[in-house]
């Protein structure tokens, strides 16, 4: 006999005596059992719920994701985690220069602390596949530490996108993007829900202020009455903060309410749901919106957060020097630019193979490392897309370059980073050159030139160098 009938019989029977029981004694504080109650189907009656509140409402949806590039990092949970949902545009995309902006804008003991996770939300599985692949040309480091991944899902697991509602008089256009777009957010923020203790959103055409990591920790060690969101930045859904532990609830919330209102207006809803009257709010901003056209059929959307401050902390130690080249300058964004700190930069037309921009050192200099960054959020394109850097002796009679020249390495996607510099290779050295290596369509911007040196002593005797400590 089946389990099922064996329960049968067996209610029928206890069910029974039940009755027997209250003709017998008369009426009591005994209830007969409701046979139709699901729970009497199991042995462990005491220990088993069919329905549990923290299993099937605060836990992470079982959605079916693609990993594209990494994986989730192993041992204890991040500090935090930022997600980024994004599709293909039909004009520029600043994917990225956004992500460029993340890891070249935190130190190394913020990276340690974080994790990026980027959903690509494509109709076509094929744009997905492609983006990913420029991702991982750009970021192979950051995705091989853990420090990068990237997703997708399933266009066939989306709700309906067609024939929606049209509030606020949108187009059907309109209301297909900004559904599927609380879709999206709905998948990436479920998928981000057990990386970190707290979660933030940022958009994909963003450029972030220095330390924002440290600055975001700062603030909300300090604030010490409970919240549901703050926001770092004034624009969209860029830079709202969230306990991961919420991530789930958020998650089901976009998604209850997608085809009703665009995802910033349910942003606004979803902490007033939980008794947070109004919006927290950091200044300065630390996230500026950088692009100049909207994801949705390309629209122009320059919108700037007035709040946002570029905070210019010193970059290496910036040791006196002249700098020269032979590249034409555009107006006033001269060499000097970059030789004399400042929000300034060098920017150059015409670039062509054999071009080179010389930073001279007024005294020789011990290098220790060298971080240089060409383009900016503004222009990404406008990056030295081929070329090498050089270190120099023996400046010449005009004291605008040197006689001698050692390579030490090639820039890749825009920028060149050496740290621990050897005596081999750097030592006492006069001149920092950079040689373009190709001809380019595009102008190069060189934003900034990092120089980190080594306090040293020089004996006269032996003119051997006794390195002391490092800035």
């Amino acid at each position: 006999m089946r389990r099922a009938q064996v329960w049968k019989v067996l209610s029928v029977v206890f069910f029974g005596l039940c009755v027997t029981v209250l003709i017998t004694r008369g009426p009591a504080n005994v209830e007969c059992p409701d046979l139709s109650d699901p729970y009497l189907q199991t042995r462990e009656v005491k220990n088993h719920r069919l329905f549990d509140v923290n299993r099937d409402a605060l836990q992470s949806l079982e959605i079916p994701y693609k990993y594209l590039l990494g994986s989730p990092p192993s041992g204890p949970k991040r500090f935090l985690s930022i997600g980024i949902s994004s599709v293909k545009r039909n004009k520029e995309s600043y994917l990225l220069t956004t992500i460029q902006s993340i890891f070249g804008h935190c130190s190394q003991n913020e990276l340690d602390e974080l994790v990026v996770v980027i959903y690509l939300a494509n109709a076509r599985h094929t744009d997905n596949r492609d983006t990913a692949e420029k991702i991982k040309h750009h970021f192979p480091e950051e995705i091989a530490a853990g420090h990068l991944i990237v997703i997708s899902s399933y266009i066939n697991g989306y709700p309906l996108l067609d024939g929606l509602r049209r509030n606020y008089n949108d187009s059907p256009d309109r209301v297909r993007f900004r559904s599927k777009q609380n879709v999206d957010y709905a998948f990436l923020v479920n998928f981000c829900a057990n990386l970190s203790h707290y979660y933030l959103m940022l958009e994909d055409d963003v450029t972030c202020s220095v330390n924002f990591l440290t600055s975001i920790r700062k603030y909300i060690n300090e604030y010490t009455a409970p919240w549901t969101t703050i926001t770092f930045s004034n624009l969209g859904y860029i830079g709202k903060l969230y306990h991961s532990e919420d991530l789930p609830k958020l998650s089901r919330f976009l998604l209850l309410f997608y085809d009703e209102m665009p995802c910033d207006w349910l942003l606004d809803l979803f902490y007033r749901s939980k008794a947070q009257a109004d919006i927290i709010r950091y200044k300065p901003s630390l996230f500026q919106h950088i692009g100049q056209y909207s994801s949705f059929q390309g629209n122009a959307n320059r919108l700037k957060d007035k709040d946002f401050v570029e905070v210019l902390i010193p970059y290496g130690d910036q040791p006196v020097a002249s700098c020269f080249t032979d590249i034409k300058a555009y107006n006033d964004n001269t060499p000097d630019n970059v030789c004399i700190p400042g929000p300034s930069f060098f920017w150059g037309m015409e670039i062509d193979s054999g071009n080179n921009f010389t930073m001279v050192f007024q005294t020789p200099t011990n290098i220790k490392k060298i971080s240089i960054i060409t383009g900016t959020p503004e222009h990404p394109r406008d990056i030295l897309q081929s070329g090498i850097v050089q270190v120099g002796r023996e400046k010449d009679l005009k004291k605008e370059t040197c006689k001698i020249f050692r390579k030490i390495g090639e820039f890749g996607n825009g920028t060149f980073l050496l740290d621990n510099i050897d005596h081999a290779t750097g030592g006492l050295v006069d001149c920092l050159k950079i040689q373009v290596s190709a001809p380019q369509a595009n102008w190069l911007i060189i934003q900034k030139i990092g120089i980190w040196v080594r306090k040293e002593k020089i004996h006269n005797d032996t003119l051997s160098h006794v390195v002391l400590a490092s800035r």
